[in-house]
C-alpha cells in the first residue's frame, strides 16, 4: 500500500535516496512510502526537514509508516 507523506514542494526530495529498502516513491507529483516495503527505521524522517518537523505528521508512528495504523 503506498501512503503520502508529501506534496513534493522541494526541488529534490532528501528521504528518497537515505531509504535503505527503497520504499520511498516519487510519484505523480507526491512522495509516498511503500508500506510493504518499509521497516519502520526512520531514515526519511531524518532526511527531510519537512516530514521530520512537520506538525501534522509528528504524531506519525512506524505503525503508520508500515500502514498498519
Amino acid at each position: 500500500m503506498l501512503n503520502v507523506i508529501c506534496k513534493h514542494n522541494c526541488k529534490s526530495c532528501y528521504a528518497l535516496p537515505v531509504c535503505a529498502v527503497g520504499a520511498i516513491i516519487d510519484q505523480q507529483g507526491s512522495i509516498y512510502v511503500d508500506t510493504d516495503k518499509c521497516i519502520g527505521c526512520g531514515c526519511c524522517r531524518t532526511a527531510c526537514v519537512a516530514f521530520g518537523y512537520d506538525q501534522a505528521l509528528r504524531e506519525k508512528t512506524v505503525e503508520w509508516l508500515k500502514g498498519a495504523a
